[in-house]
């Protein structure tokens, strides 16, 4: 005698409650999306960190401790449907392919699904201009309709019009950080949010000392600069006489003469030497010791000078208000 079909939705309130929670949270969302009953059964307000990356394969990343869940789109049906997991140090990102003739829709639309189905925090947003031209105000556009912050953005491109990179700076409202690796064809100056507390330029051959002693964070990078020796040394010394910069926790800059950066760049500056500091990277070799020196209210820090990649080479300073390095 045939059987009745199984229907888990008919099950008790709590038992299903308690199946759900095995699911990830991509399956839990597909789960919901079965029919009214399992979207009634799945809207549940867990908070999740969400990250959103618009590249050629668009992506929404959802964050449960040391285990992220990353559903990527793509318009190649040959590879629908794939999965495959990465580790690293302890963590693990679980990633799957899903087909469609329009990516970055379907990234979209499934993110405001999860948005409307269970709590979500956005954490992150990368932009690959590359991926997008002519596209970039769009996907601004929709963000600030969609989103009302985030913690980072990271925008990275080639040879883009600086207007187009200043529209994303001002239209998106960010808390935290920000990570610019775009290279503009006018390589001029950018407006920075005054929300943020990390920025880190990567070209940053546009970056004068005027630009980097008006901008307020507390943490600052910048690669690519033609920042001289003793343009670091005017920042340093007014670093010392509490003239700019007061709630610096970290400085780090590419050198253009690093023979001279001693005799230049700490003219002037009294220091004490003290042992190499550990880079931020294990690409970052510490060449020699460091330097200690002292704020006119007391307040420390520690310069190092690191090689990283081939022949080039960076200042870091870190002051005591840095809590991790």
């Amino acid at each position: 005698m045939d059987q009745a079909p199984f229907r888990f939705v008919d099950l008790d309130y709590v038992v299903i409650r308690e199946v759900l929670k095995t699911l990830d949270p991509i399956d839990y969302i597909n789960f919901s999306k079965a029919s009214k009953s399992c979207k009634r059964l799945s809207t549940i307000k867990t908070r999740y960190k969400v990250s959103l990356t618009f590249t050629d394969r668009p992506a929404v990343w959802i964050g449960t401790g040391p285990v992220t869940y990353v559903m990527k789109w793509t318009d190649n049906s040959l590879i629908d449907g794939s999965r495959w997991t990465e580790t690293c140090q302890g963590k693990s990102w679980k990633r799957r392919l899903t087909y469609s003739e329009n990516p970055l829709s379907s990234m979209k639309e499934f993110y405001l699904y999860a948005r409307s189905l269970m709590g979500v925090e956005l954490d992150f947003v990368l932009m690959n201009m590359d991926d997008y031209r002519g596209e970039c105000r769009e996907i601004v556009d929709w963000l600030r309709s969609n989103c009302l912050e985030s913690s980072a953005l990271s925008v990275l491109g080639e040879r883009h019009r600086r207007e187009e990179l200043q529209y994303a700076l001002d239209n998106l409202k960010l808390k935290d950080s920000l990570k610019i690796r775009v290279t503009t064809i006018e390589q001029l100056p950018l407006v920075i949010p005054e929300s943020i507390e990390e920025l880190h330029i990567t070209y940053g051959s546009w970056v004068t000392i005027e630009y980097v002693m008006s901008l307020k964070m507390r943490n600052f990078t910048f690669h690519g600069t033609k920042l001289a020796n003793q343009e670091l040394n005017v920042f340093y010394k007014s670093w010392i006489e509490m003239k700019s910069h007061q709630s610096l926790e970290y400085f780090e800059v590419n050198l253009t003469d690093e023979e001279d950066f001693v005799a230049v760049g700490l003219r002037g500056i009294p220091y004490e030497m003290g042992p190499p500091r550990p880079g931020p990277f294990n690409t970052y070799r510490a060449e020699g010791g460091s330097f200690e020196i002292t704020r006119d209210d007391g307040l420390t820090a520690t310069i190092c000078v690191f090689q990283y990649g081939f022949l080039k080479f960076v200042a870091i300073m870190y002051t005591e208000l840095l809590k991790v390095v």
